[in-house]
């Protein structure tokens, strides 16, 4: 199950997501599971 959260980002950002196509929910989770390793 997936819990939908809402962040801000910069207009830069928006812009650099759009224009390499990223998946920003993935690359979140990606992230928080690096994070969670690192501090376990």
């Amino acid at each position: 199950m997936a819990t939908r959260k809402n962040i801000s980002i910069r207009d830069d950002q928006e812009e650099w997501i759009q224009d390499n196509y990223l998946n920003l929910s993935r690359f979140v989770q990606d992230k928080l599971d690096e994070h969670i390793e690192e501090h376990e």
